[in-house]
């Protein structure tokens, strides 16, 4: 159950991350250039996706048996 809820709340940061990623790549200015690009669209989705799952394993204890 506790592995299970882990991704669910993992999944379901996709589509805040996705949103904020677009965000700030519309408040930098639509930046091309590759470092910014980079670390503004794949950055800011993995660490949102990678919180979420952080959050659901450790919020998830009174599931472990």
């Amino acid at each position: 159950m506790r592995l299970t809820r882990t991704l669910i709340i993992g999944g379901l940061m996709v589509i805040p991350s996705l949103f904020l990623t677009l965000l700030v790549w519309y408040l930098l200015g639509k930046p091309d250039t590759e470092p910014l690009e980079t670390i503004v669209c794949n950055g800011i989705p993995l660490l949102s996706i990678g919180s979420g799952l952080f959050f659901g394993w450790v919020t998830g204890s009174e599931y472990a048996e």
